[in-house]
C-alpha cells in the first residue's frame, strides 16, 4: 500500500509548479499595472471634473485668494506629504513638479473651504478670507469625497497652479502659452514632463509614463 509520494513525482509537481507561476506571474503583474495606469486615468479626469466645478459655483481657479501667500501658489497637492521626488534631469523644469514651493493642498479647495493662507477645516469658511458660502459665486463642496487622494502607486497628484489666470505667483505675460496640468509620476514614480517658464506647448506635452489631464490652457 503506497503511504506517500516518490521524490521522482515530488520533483515532477514541483517543476509544473514552478513553469505555472513563470507563465502566470508576469501575466497577473501586468494585469494589476494596467488596472492601476486605467484608475491614474479615472482620477485625474475626476480631478479635473471637480475643479471645473469649483471654478463654476466660485469663479475661482485653485491657486489661493489674496490673503494666501504672496496672493498665490506654484503647486496644489492632493497629498502633501507623499510627493513623488524622481525627477528627469534632462526634462527642463521637471523637478519642479516636486519641488517648487509655495504648495497648498488640494483638499482646501475641494473638500474644504479654505482657499486662504491657513489650511485643513478648523479655519475654513472665514468670511471675506474663503469662498462665500451664500449668494450667486458660493462654495458648494465638497467636491470630493475624501479628504487625501493618492495616484495607485501612493503619491500626491500634482496640480501646477502657477500658470492659473489670476494667480500672482507670476504676471499673466508670463503664463502665455503654458498649460495646467493634474499630473502624477506614473508607476516609475519619476517626473518626466516640463514644467518650465522656458517652455510652452506644444513642448510642455506630458512625458514618459507621467499620467495626466489638462485643466487650462492659456493663449499664446
Amino acid at each position: 500500500m503506497r503511504k506517500g509520494f516518490t521524490l521522482i513525482e515530488m520533483v515532477v509537481v514541483l517543476a509544473v509548479v514552478a513553469i505555472l507561476a513563470a507563465i502566470l506571474v508576469p501575466t497577473v503583474a501586468k494585469h494589476i499595472e494596467d488596472a492601476k495606469i486605467s484608475r491614474a486615468y479615472n482620477e485625474v479626469q475626476v480631478i479635473g471634473a471637480s475643479i471645473a466645478s469649483l471654478y463654476k459655483d466660485t469663479g475661482f481657479w485653485p491657486y489661493t485668494n489674496a490673503n494666501g501667500p504672496s496672493g498665490g501658489v506654484n503647486r496644489v497637492l492632493s497629498d502633501p506629504i507623499h510627493v513623488a521626488t524622481g525627477y528627469d534631469g534632462a526634462v527642463l523644469g521637471s523637478n519642479n513638479w516636486a519641488t517648487l514651493t509655495p504648495v497648498k493642498p488640494l483638499y482646501d479647495y475641494l473638500f474644504y473651504n479654505n482657499p486662504d493662507n491657513d489650511t485643513g477645516a478648523l479655519n475654513a469658511n472665514q468670511p471675506g478670507q474663503d469662498y462665500p458660502t451664500s449668494g450667486e459665486y458660493a462654495w458648494r463642496g465638497p467636491y470630493i469625497d475624501e479628504e487625501i487622494m493618492d495616484d495607485p502607486w501612493g503619491y500626491s497628484y500634482v496640480i501646477n497652479s502657477r500658470y492659473y489666470p489670476g494667480n500672482a505667483v507670476i504676471s499673466e505675460a508670463a503664463k502665455r502659452g503654458h498649460r495646467v496640468y493634474v499630473l502624477t509620476a506614473g508607476s516609475n514614480k519619476v517626473w518626466e514632463t516640463p514644467f518650465s517658464d522656458g517652455i510652452t506647448r506644444p513642448a510642455d506635452a506630458i512625458g514618459g509614463d507621467d499620467i495626466g489631464l489638462t485643466l487650462y490652457t492659456n493663449k499664446e
